[in-house]
């Protein structure tokens, strides 16, 4: 009997010793510590999609200090890492995405953007306006603490930091499919990925979706050509102004008036109006560029149809020529998160963020994480990093989103309970 008690405390002291999430508390200060001063220096010098060069480095000089196996340029810029576990396992896949948006700062942070760049042709800000600078600063956090906890790593972690996100430039390829067309799956075979975004919710609190988490997007351009005219002499004109004007007033009733969206939510957004150089001329040309989110394929199919049927009429009214393409700059399915995942490893984030979790409905957002858990089972969270006990606050894509940095670490512990729960 005296033997069998002496085994069964060596079992299960040899099992607690080997939790991985056993030492997290103990390291968590310092390694914050870290993370933040990452973070704030990736948000002071933010680049846009493909152009994340100084980040990559950053990600993969740090990757390299730790003992890490590194991959570089891939789709570009995108940086992989691969961590080996002690004990036998699968390959567990984590994403953070790097890219900024082009957006003048206005946080008044002291550490807030000044960069500046040209994009579609006009001077623009770049800001970190959409939190992926907090991604990268976490991921590179859980990726210290993997590498110095080996010893407890059940299997392989993939550090995946992706290029991209927001979209390549027109003409360019990128993100989450161009590292899957070059093979990152293929050669490091991870069984399941996860991934998470910040946001303007409550701090430290988790949410996640089972199921359709957020919707696939595609961008549609328009162009509206007339006759250009003087201003003072709109007679002599066939005015794509007047018609862009009309135009983007029917697009609005797509949603609102021609289409049942009861059951399967849609948005068409539009976010670029140009035309003209002058005040007093009458432009040639217009041209119009927005979003649809969709998370039914058929609906998407027919939202496609409503917009050519608009621009036709458009175009018959007004004697102007318009053409319509979609998916510009490509297309990005629903980010799905597999139910088993969900259901299986919510008791993991709850333990990192303290009970603070909650069930999201799909949020009309769109990522392109989504080609990821295409190919395997993923599961991804948002993360709110509001101030405390501020409920509301600006949001993702705003010159005013902030981050705050108090909550960070319940991103770290996240991944790393994942990590540690998901072989089990």
């Amino acid at each position: 009997m005296k033997k069998i008690m002496l085994l069964l405390t060596f079992v299960v002291s040899t099992y607690i010793s080997s939790d991985l999430k056993n030492d997290l508390e103990e390291q968590i200060t310092p390694l914050m510590q870290k993370v933040i001063e990452w973070r704030h220096d990736i948000h002071q010098y933010p680049e846009l999609s493909n152009r994340e060069f100084r980040t990559a480095k950053k990600v993969e000089n740090h990757l390299r200090s730790l003992g890490i196996e590194v991959e570089t340029g891939i789709a570009y810029t995108g940086v992989v890492g691969l961590i080996k576990g002690s004990m036998p396992g699968p390959t567990i896949a984590l994403r953070a995405d790097m890219d900024a948006l082009p957006v003048i700062e206005k946080t008044g942070l002291s550490f807030a953007s000044k960069e500046k760049t040209e994009y579609l042709g006009q001077e623009v800000g770049i800001m970190h306006a959409c939190g992926h600078d907090a991604h990268v600063a976490i991921l590179m956090g859980v990726a210290e603490y993997l590498s110095k906890n080996k010893s407890k790593l059940k299997g392989n972690v993939m550090l995946i930091f992706q290029p991209a996100e927001e979209g390549p430039p027109e003409g360019e390829n990128g993100g989450a499919k161009m590292m899957l067309e070059e093979g990152i799956f293929d050669r490091y075979k991870p069984e399941v990925i996860f991934g998470l975004h910040v946001g303007n919710g409550p701090h430290g609190y988790i949410g996640v979706a089972s199921g359709p988490a957020m919707a696939a997007a595609s961008t549609y351009r328009i162009k509206i050509k007339g006759v250009q005219a003087h201003g003072s002499r709109p007679w002599d004109s066939i005015d794509p102004v007047m018609a862009t004007a009309e135009l983007i007033q029917n697009l609005n009733t797509i949603v609102s008036r021609r289409i049942n969206i009861v059951n399967n939510p849609a948005v068409i957004s539009v976010g670029i109006v140009r035309s003209g150089t002058r005040g007093n001329i009458i432009p040639e040309d217009s041209e119009i560029q927005g979003t649809i989110r969709t998370f039914d394929p058929k609906l998407r199919a027919e939202i496609y149809q409503e917009i050519e049927q608009v621009a036709s009429g458009v175009a018959l009214g007004t004697g102007t020529e318009v053409s319509v393409e979609f998916d510009v700059g490509g297309f990005y399915p629903v980010t799905f998160n597999d139910e088993n995942l969900v259901k299986r490893l919510t008791p993991s984030l709850r333990n990192a963020a303290e009970n603070k979790v909650y069930e999201m409905t799909p949020s009309t957002g769109a990522e392109d994480f989504s080609f990821f858990s295409n190919e395997i089972p993923g599961m991804y969270f948002w993360l709110g990093v509001n101030a405390p006990g501020i409920m509301e606050a600006p949001g993702n894509h705003s010159p005013y989103f902030v981050v705050d940095d108090g909550a960070l670490d319940v991103g770290v512990r996240a991944f790393v309970n994942l990590v540690s729960d998901y072989p089990n």
